[in-house]
């Protein structure tokens, strides 16, 4: 296995890729591949990983995102993300890994739980995995809805910006230094999005090409467990939002039918926002350390 610290590798079709690996601490028979959402990086996943008992731990920056530099002719279906992660797994020698995945990211890791049972022992999914937003209508509606804006802001306006969302409770330096990679610097001293919103549309493309039910079947066929969490922040909305409303339906139906499934436990965590691991990163290392000990135990 690689030393710990930044490792390249190369993932499907020949993308080159970056990992942050750390080896030390306490060791366990479970491996941990952390995958993030779109738009993010692995960085993202710093203050979880901190927190993390179980070792060797591995971030990859998914292809486009962060420092794995993909270019728009790439292939960014969710497949090729998963075999991207497959790539990571066999990179670094390990077998029966626990897969976390968020928002987005959760896709990418039941995809790889579905295709290679044999390398993934358990997948995560972090408020994402069981649901699409191809379900909220129409594909070019739904498109342009999730467009992102051609955000480009000052740095202090931007932060600022942040701190009054979701995350502004639990804001800290911690959690700026997670999302700081995400953004690059222009030539006029304006942040923007280091994903761009190309890469943006064609990663969401491959989102929406997605059917989710094959890997479902998959993962149950084999006996995979998947462990998913709902987070349900209660906050209510301050008008009315049709995508909104039709999100939260989407979310509450996919909860329900994963619940059919005889492989996935569905936890919903009251009061926890989307980007759960920034909020309560210690929670979220918990819950992972959780998953590793019962995978060890045969519990699952």
């Amino acid at each position: 296995m690689a030393a710990s610290g930044r490792v390249r590798f190369t993932g499907a079709d020949g993308i080159d890729l970056v990992l942050t690996l750390v080896s030390e601490g306490r060791g366990s028979a479970t491996p941990v591949l952390l995958l993030h959402g779109l738009s993010q990086q692995r960085a993202f996943w710093g203050p979880v990983m901190g927190r993390l008992g179980a070792r060797p731990v591995a971030a990859v920056d998914q292809r486009g995102h962060g420092e794995s530099d993909t270019p728009l002719t790439a292939d960014f279906s969710v497949t090729a993300c998963a075999r991207d992660a497959i790539a990571a797994l066999e990179h670094l020698g390990w077998q029966g890994a626990v897969v976390v995945g968020h928002s987005w990211g959760a896709s990418v890791a039941l995809a790889a739980a579905a295709a290679r049972p044999d390398l993934v022992k358990a997948a995560v999914l972090l408020d994402g995995g069981l649901w699409s937003p191809s379900a909220l209508g129409p594909r070019e509606e739904v498109r342009e809805r999730l467009t992102p804006p051609a955000l480009g802001l000052p740095p202090e306006e931007l932060w600022a910006l942040i701190r009054r969302g979701d995350l502004g409770p639990s804001w800290s330096s911690e959690v700026q230094a997670a999302l700081a990679p995400s953004f690059v610097t222009d030539q006029l001293g304006v942040l923007r999005s280091r994903l761009g919103r190309e890469r943006h549309m064609r990663v969401l493309d491959g989102l929406l090409d997605l059917d989710a039910s094959a890997l479902f079947d998959a993962t149950e066929a084999a006996g995979t467990p998947v462990w998913a969490v709902v987070c349900d922040g209660r906050r209510p909305a301050p008008r009315s939002d049709d995508l909104a409303d039709g999100w939260q339906s989407v979310r509450e139906s996919s909860a329900q039918a994963a619940r059919e499934r005889t492989n996935i436990l569905v936890h919903r965590w009251a009061g926890a926002i989307h980007d759960v691991p920034l909020q309560w990163p210690t929670l979220v290392a918990a819950f992972i350390d959780t998953v590793v000990d019962s995978e060890i135990g045969g519990d699952a």
